[in-house]
């Protein structure tokens, strides 16, 4: 069965141009309220947003201090015909980062890029084409398949907001495949970190910067003490540390009383990870000490990390399903989060994988068709996969 690829490229030109930053989802979530219905789908709007609205007004949940999203999670469901196929959810983020007013993308020789002035959006629109698809080509042809459901989630891109508010109630699910990974989609993302943000907030003491600035302690002086008794950076194949945001000062000619340094730490290693926080920690209290200023650091946690092997179930069905593709699997850790981590944390087995998308999070973002295509190919093959392991011949 040939997939229809003039019909996936017309899709994700159609997607691209659907305006919907992170926090703002509403134009893409109403398409595919739309579009998932007319596939056949039970389809529902949960009330993610509304959870992070909650948490972050009791301040249970909010570290980035970010508007809340207006917008729910999509969830569609499709009954299975194969009872004794395990249930797979498959998902895909509906928010992208910024720029995205007027995309202008365009075709040339089997990739799709945009004019250079704004992102394509392919992260994550890349994922819901290939999983609209696969949902259209289940529509035409009688394949056979478990129940299955289908994601399209909300704040990805600033902190997995979606996937962590997710009503679990309404996803039953044995495994997960996430459609987020960059690249070929050979690669299956079987590890990925645990991230830890944190803040130093400095209070030193306001003086006149020209008349008598030894009266006053200069919050940045300490930040930059403590900076810079900090590895920062990659430390190793596993960890990370990066400090994002400084913050202070309200005029050059007052000694700075107040500085907030942002940060964070992710490794795939949890005893890495809590010596890293560790070090900050004592960085920003020593220097606070030296320079007699109040330091006081907290930290949130964004995501916890996960790590699979072929001993799998869900690793297992996508190499397989690679593997009747045509495409050789390779597994590999990510330095980055994804939705994946939430659903890991959640009980429900998950791994990312690869929609081709290219240099995303810049303005050169870019998809080859050839890997969208395969993506798609690896949905449907996951599927059949599963339904072939319950006894079921899905040719």
């Amino acid at each position: 069965m040939e997939l229809q690829e003039q019909r996936i490229a017309d899709r994700l030109l159609e997607l691209v141009k659907i305006n919907a930053p992170s926090h703002h989802e509403r134009p893409m979530a109403d398409y595919l309220l739309h579009k998932l219905k007319e596939l056949g789908c039970e389809v529902k709007e949960d009330g993610a947003g509304l959870r992070y609205r909650d948490a972050a007004e009791r301040q249970t949940h909010n570290p980035r201090g970010l508007n809340t999203p207006q917008t729910g999670n999509v969830i569609a469901t499709l009954k299975g015909t194969v009872d004794d196929a395990p249930a797979l959810l498959f998902a895909a983020h509906m928010d992208t980062i910024l720029p995205t007013q007027n995309i202008s993308p365009r075709i040339d020789a089997g990739v799709v890029a945009t004019d250079g002035k704004t992102i394509l959006g392919a992260d994550d629109r890349a994922g819901i084409c290939a999983l609209l698809e696969a949902l259209h080509v289940l529509r035409e042809n009688p394949i056979p398949h478990g129940d299955l459901q289908f994601a399209f989630l909300i704040a990805e891109e600033t902190g997995l907001f979606g996937s962590l508010f997710l009503d679990m109630a309404d996803i039953k699910a044995d495994y997960a495949f996430v459609m987020d990974s960059g690249g070929s989609p050979d690669t299956i993302i079987v590890a990925a970190p645990t991230e830890i943000d944190f803040k130093a907030t400095i209070y030193g003491k306001a003086a006149h910067a020209g008349v008598n600035p030894e009266d006053g302690v200069n919050a940045i002086s300490v930040a930059a003490d403590a900076i810079s008794h900090l590895r920062l950076g990659r430390l190793d194949d596993e960890t990370t540390v990066n400090i994002g945001i400084i913050q202070g000062g309200e005029r050059s000619n007052i000694v700075c009383d107040r500085v907030e340094v942002h940060g964070e730490v992710r490794s795939r290693n949890e005893s890495k990870l809590s010596r890293e926080l560790a070090n900050i920690h004592t960085a920003f209290q020593m220097a606070g000490e030296k320079w007699c200023a109040r330091v006081d650091v907290s930290e949130s946690k964004i995501y916890q990390g996960f790590a699979l092997n072929t001993d799998d179930e869900v690793v297992q069905l996508a190499q397989e399903a690679l593997r009747k593709i045509g495409l050789v699997p390779a597994l590999a850790p990510r330095g980055g989060g994804s939705d994946a981590n939430n659903f890991n944390a959640k009980g429900i087995p998950a791994v990312n994988l690869g929609v081709g998308a290219n240099q995303d999070h810049t303005v050169d973002e870019n998809v080859r068709l050839e890997d969208l295509l395969n993506a798609t190919r690896l949905v449907l093959g996951i599927i059949r996969t599963a339904a072939e392991r319950a006894g079921v011949s899905a040719s």
